[in-house]
């Protein structure tokens, strides 16, 4: 794909980077798994929305173009890329300090790997974690084999530093945050041994340090670069990184960033990447040209969109290869529940929207691929399949009836001699926004929304704005209707806690974040308060679990639209083996760490680069 999947932040790398903080958690907010370990691990994933199997004849011939690149075609990887500004720094801490999707991704390594294509936790630089039994003390050991990739030995002491320069700056980013709200400490026993000592209980800490949605919130720095550095202005230039490639080069004028194989690497025998080289590159703007550097393989990974992946199908390339992975965040509809919007705060109103939402035909008509209603407000990975309650799924049973819109709204905001609806003496006029343009998707949803709503009597405004107006507008609840995406990481306490009531500012004020659409209920607190210092897979936790939902089904303060698929296409001319719809055995996104596993994989045909 030649897209992060989020195409609203202009900085994929700033968005990962905060994916799993409680503050930015895509619209939710940012567990022990010690039963996920055995419960979650697994084959491949799969979907339902698969492409069709009546694929035309594979009867095209190619013609490789010359790939302008610095290093043998047949021993690299080319990967078609966002448009690069930066070249000189790779310091993710700060704004504009690192390139997003430009390979450092490869370099960098989490203290675990959680795979939303397996299910499978994998503990990498970090070997295991342990609480105590009250949850105030987090125990973690470290692989003795690690190194940095100038040799320098990773462990406990280079974890100190990184949380204890973090948890007090919420300048840079990865800081602040739940390192500042829970981390009193932290000991070295000895070399691998890191002891965090909790300023309160809390089960998630270690969430922190896992790659889920791509990297993980925060990255270990070396303390030997930085503890000598202004972490607002060092370039960290090479890198200094533990994963299998090391930086090569970066080329200004090609917009190209060239990474190597580290021979070095100190995790070999458990990955091996193939290709000797990983080549990111910003590719051209013009999607016809875009579309034929695929064609001529001088991309092996993206490149191409999906109108002309489609295209390139039909007219029988043989080489391309697509593949379905479900973004992290389902589009939804947030709906704000303050009493000054007026009828929003009625629960049946929000149930009326729901009946006028025809999820079916959004999946079919509205995305780029085909996908499958939400129920719930996660993805639907292997890994979140434990929090799913079919018998509350199926009580407040989601359906699309504009018959049964109607007789609540009849309820809640009946027509007046006029017939137009009134809440309160107030006729009602509904105000819609997204921050994606008129002829993106989350516009597309809101669309459909609108049209239903007006057969039912409720007239909407509906406007795209632009990403600092419409964050702005959202984050003080100047808002009706909010389509856009949300979602967790790992479990659903990262949403609730959120959404309690100490963090639903008035309508005017920012919500920095939390409780965005302004979500009031005492039950509901007082259960996600219980949730936080549990182990979300423990037996106590499960009545809770379900109470927390059951509360959510029934108001409703956000509305799971669809699942939202992006199709990754792959050539296979160099490269064979990627991950495909009947063998998702990684992640395919080249922009995630995980894709490291992607290269350990896939295997080199034997062709080669034109002369």
């Amino acid at each position: 794909m030649n897209e992060a999947p989020r195409p609203q932040f202009e900085d994929v790398a700033d968005v990962v980077r905060h994916q799993l903080s409680r503050r930015s958690v895509m619209g939710g907010g940012a567990a022990a798994l010690a039963t996920f370990l055995a419960a979650c691990s697994g084959g491949g994933g799969s979907y339902s929305d698969k492409p069709a199997g009546n694929k035309p004849a594979a009867t095209k011939s190619i013609q490789i173009g010359k790939a302008n690149i610095p290093v043998p075609r047949d021993q690299s990887v080319i990967v078609g890329q966002v448009e690069y500004t930066v070249f000189d720094s790779f310091n993710g801490m700060i704004p504009n300090g690192s390139p997003g999707g430009a390979g450092v991704e490869l370099a960098t390594e989490p203290l675990f790997f959680l795979s939303f294509a397996t299910g499978k936790l994998t503990p990498w630089l970090a070997t295991e974690y342990k609480y105590n039994d009250d949850h105030t003390e987090l125990t973690l050991k470290f692989d003795p084999k690690a190194h940095w990739n100038d040799g320098q030995p990773l462990g406990a002491n280079d974890f100190k530093f990184t949380v204890m320069l973090l948890k007090d700056r919420p300048d840079l980013f990865g800081g602040g945050g739940e390192l500042k709200e829970f981390v009193k400490s932290v000991e070295v026993p000895d070399a691998h041994t890191a002891v965090v000592k909790l300023l309160k209980p809390t089960p998630r800490l270690h969430y922190n340090f896992i790659a889920a949605i791509a990297g993980a919130p925060v990255n270990l720095m070396p303390e030997h670069i930085w503890k000598s550095q202004d972490p607002t202005k060092f370039k960290d230039n090479p890198p200094v990184r533990s994963g299998p490639y090391k930086l090569k080069q970066a080329i200004r004028n090609q917009k190209m960033f060239v990474w190597e194989k580290d021979p070095n690497y100190w995790n070999k025998d458990k990955l091996d990447v193939k290709p000797q080289y990983a080549i990111f590159q910003s590719m051209s703007k013009q999607g016809d040209q875009a579309s034929l550097a695929f064609e001529r393989v001088e991309f092996d990974v993206g490149s191409i969109d999906a109108q002309h992946a489609k295209q390139l199908a039909n007219s029988g390339y043989p080489n391309l290869l697509t593949t379905q992975f479900h973004d992290p965040n389902p589009r939804v509809l947030w709906l704000n529940c303050d009493p000054v919007r007026g009828v929003m705060a009625e629960e049946k109103m929000h149930w009326a929207i729901n009946y006028c939402l025809d999820r079916d035909k959004i999946g079919k008509s509205v995305w780029q691929v085909e996908v499958p209603a939400a129920v719930y407000p996660w993805a639907d990975y292997p890994t979140n399949d434990k929090w799913k309650n079919d018998e509350l799924a199926n009580k407040y049973k989601f359906e699309y009836s504009l018959e049964k819109a109607t007789a609540l709204l009849d309820e809640v905001c009946p027509k007046n001699s006029a017939g137009k609806r009134t809440y309160k003496g107030k006729e009602v006029n509904l105000e819609i926004i997204t921050p994606a343009q008129v002829d993106k998707d989350e516009y597309a949803i809101a669309n459909v929304l609108k049209t239903d709503l007006a057969k039912v009597g409720v007239p909407c405004t509906l406007r795209s704005l632009s990403g600092s107006v419409h964050d702005e507008k959202f984050q003080r609840g100047e808002y009706d209707i909010d389509s856009s995406w949300a979602g967790f990481a790992i479990d659903p306490e990262q949403l609730y806690t959120d959404w309690e009531s100490t963090d639903a500012q008035p309508v005017g004020k920012n919500a920095a974040g939390k409780n965005k659409m302004r979500f009031r209920d005492p039950a509901f607190d007082e259960i996600s308060k219980k949730l936080a210092g549990m182990d979300p897979d423990s037996e106590e936790a499960k009545p809770l679990l379900a109470q927390a939902l059951e509360i959510y089904f029934q108001k409703l303060p956000l509305l799971p639209v669809i699942q939202t698929g992006y199709p990754q296409f792959f050539n296979t001319a160099f490269w064979t083996d990627w991950p495909t719809d009947d063998n998702l055995y990684e992640v395919p996104l080249n922009w995630w760490p995980h894709f490291t596993f992607v290269l350990a994989k896939i295997k080199a045909t034997g062709q080669k680069g034109p002369a």
